[in-house]
């Protein structure tokens, strides 16, 4: 079988790469030997992490190619229609949607999470266009209720989780607290906390509430602060202002690593403060306790799954209070732990089987 992958891929963000990398362990599991192909930023990147086909997202003339003899064309996951980091956003991957079924291919959205979708034209377009595909996919509730609003309702739709809940370190991926000595990381002495921040405009001074509670925790508990840039270009620099803030001594993980890796390092990790939504996921995961700061909705919606509040959010945007819920968090650690390992098993094979519900909407393609 041939899926076709879409997605925000190539652009060295881990949360992506660890979607697709999940999507296409989970694809191979259930799908005898499938060819895979994925639109990319940077095709030869992608093939090399990924061990797949890809093709420039920008070749109309060899995605049409590619989708000429496929059997499913992906759509995701991850947060690709919504029109808050760019208005092209939706035209651009719906227009792709709309390709594949010109060209009569069945069409499945892989756990997306959807919105949010400020613009007029945004809503016109996922309504349109989402009445047309076979299958979707959504990881949370309020994409699947923001959905329904909008008036779509041919497709089957249903909920399930990210499919980074499901990835797998892979073989031969070493130790986190091995990948961070090479890195010139001290491992040794006090608890581990694993660091996620980003660009946040809308709530001035976080770096700052940031790095207050992180000198907390080093002068309370001797804890060794590793930032970690998820998405390298944007997020190193807002590392470093943190780090630069600090009164205490802390590190950053400034090198190039898979999905992988990086969720080995949050397994060994006793502590994260998680704004990027794929550090949470890969906290929840790893049973690691963390307290996340929601600069998106998509955040609160991971967040309810385990039944946590965010330690800033924009409607909540208090920095003072960061450090507040960090200590409180902290004294919870043991509780957080306990929640996490019970549900990850379960959110881990709902992360799968979106697969199977992939490769059956391929077979139905297929008969018709």
């Amino acid at each position: 079988m041939k899926f076709v992958i879409s997605g925000y891929f190539g652009f060295q963000n881990i949360g992506d790469e660890a979607i697709l990398a999940a999507m296409t362990q989970h694809l191979r599991e259930v799908s005898p030997d499938p060819e895979i192909v994925v639109l990319s930023e940077n095709a030869i990147l992608t093939e090399k992490l990924h061990n797949v086909s890809a093709v420039s997202r920008t070749d109309l003339l060899g995605i049409s190619r590619e989708l000429a003899d496929a059997d499913l064309f992906i759509s995701g996951g991850g947060g690709l229609l919504q029109d808050v980091t760019s208005s092209r956003s939706v035209p651009y991957y719906l227009g792709l949607v709309t390709l594949a079924k010109a060209m009569r291919k069945p069409v499945f959205f892989y756990a997306q999470g959807i919105g949010p979708l400020n613009l007029k034209f945004s809503r016109f377009l996922v309504k349109t266009v989402g009445n047309l595909v076979e299958t979707i996919v959504v990881r949370d509730e309020p994409s699947l209720k923001l959905l329904q609003s909008l008036g779509v309702t041919r497709p089957g739709m249903c909920v399930a989780a990210d499919p980074a809940f499901g990835l797998e370190p892979g073989d031969g991926v070493r130790k986190g607290s091995e990948l961070l000595h090479a890195s010139g990381i001290p491992t040794h002495g006090g608890p581990l906390v694993i660091v996620s921040v980003r660009p946040w405009v809308k709530v001035p001074g976080y770096i700052q509430a940031v790095a207050a509670a992180c000198d907390d925790l080093v002068k309370a508990y001797g804890a060794v602060v590793v930032y970690v840039p998820f998405h390298r270009g944007q997020d190193a620099p807002i590392c470093q202002a943190c780090i630069e803030l600090m009164q205490e001594r802390a590190y950053m993980l400034d090198c190039h690593m898979l999905p992988g890796e990086i969720l080995s390092i949050m397994e060994d990790a006793d502590f994260a403060i998680g704004m990027r939504y794929h550090s949470l996921v890969f906290a929840i995961a790893t049973a690691t306790p963390f307290v996340a700061l929601s600069y998106d909705p998509k955040v609160d919606g991971l967040l309810s799954i385990v039944g946590e509040k965010p330690g800033l959010s924009q409607d909540d945007c208090c920095v003072d209070s960061l450090s507040r819920h960090v200590n409180d968090a902290w004294h919870r650690r043991e509780q957080m732990k306990a929640r996490f390992s019970a549900l990850a098993p379960e959110l881990a094979e709902s992360a799968k089987y979106v697969a199977c519900l992939a490769v059956d909407t391929g077979m139905k393609g297929r008969k018709q």
